[in-house]
């Protein structure tokens, strides 16, 4: 995709907006949601932003997402979502994503009706589109709006739209949230959401692209890009000694490397 053809697609989504005057956004701090936001602010709209807060989010990514709210002179409203005790997420089936989704729209529209906002924005974009995403349900049924799909931006066009805007996270990798790197059936603890926050930052230094530990309770299987594994395996040793202090009895890797 050319950049003229880009900047096509985001003038037509700061058109979209503009008629909307009075939107709220949930925002991440992630590209997609930084380039909506953007796109508000150049639409003139009254925004009023919403982020969820929780044990299963990474709190240095949170703190990066209201440095940057802040830099763009948005108004953030966080609001803390207990998920950890929620039995329907805890037990980790194939709706997790759902119920979470579920509960931070479900905060933000009962917000936004006490405020008199019609219009909730938020970031998906077309790629999005072509992987199975069980908390995409929930935006139907609240009748939430993703202008970036509407504007057939996709995630390249994203980038190099906030890299030309100056935006500082246009090649931030994409980040998903702690309950991810549990996999399915695996009941979700406090434990060990902090276990693998602590994990991923240990192994943050050694620069491996797109890193996930994935916490089988007593046993840590690290996905890397695949041209990562040979230097992954060559840095076993200082591996291992980051993460068996945490409490991993065995430390693995994919030999299939990172897949979402």
């Amino acid at each position: 995709m050319s950049m003229p053809e880009a900047k096509e697609k985001y003038g037509q989504l700061v058109s979209s907006i503009a008629s909307m005057k009075r939107v709220a956004v949930a925002f991440s701090g992630g590209a997609d949601s930084t380039l909506l936001l953007k796109a508000c602010i150049d639409a003139g709209a009254d925004i009023t932003a919403f982020m969820a807060t929780g044990e299963h989010f990474f709190a240095e990514e949170q703190r990066k997402a209201r440095e940057l709210a802040e830099t763009l002179g948005i108004k953030l409203i966080t609001f803390h979502i207990d998920l950890v005790n929620d039995e329907t997420f805890k037990r980790n089936w194939e709706d997790r994503c759902l119920i979470c989704k579920s509960a931070i729209l479900r905060h933000i529209k009962k917000e936004c009706q006490e405020m008199e906002i019609d219009h909730i924005l938020e970031g998906s974009q077309l790629d999005d589109l072509k992987e199975v995403r069980p908390g995409r349900a929930a935006l139907i049924d609240m009748n939430i709006r993703s202008p970036l799909v509407d504007a057939k931006l996709n995630k390249e066009d994203v980038r190099a739209l906030l890299k030309e805007k100056g935006l500082p996270n246009w090649n931030a990798p994409s980040v998903t949230c702690l309950a991810t790197r549990v996999p399915h059936d695996v009941r979700i603890s406090s434990t060990m959401l902090h276990r693998v926050e602590k994990a991923e930052s240990l192994l943050a230094h050694l620069n491996f692209r797109s890193l996930r530990v994935r916490d089988h309770e007593y046993w840590a299987r690290i996905e890397v890009a695949q041209e990562d594994l040979p230097r992954l395996f060559a840095e076993r040793d200082k591996v291992l000694a980051l993460l068996k202090p945490l409490g991993y009895r065995t430390v693995s890797m994919d030999l299939m490397g990172y897949h979402h």
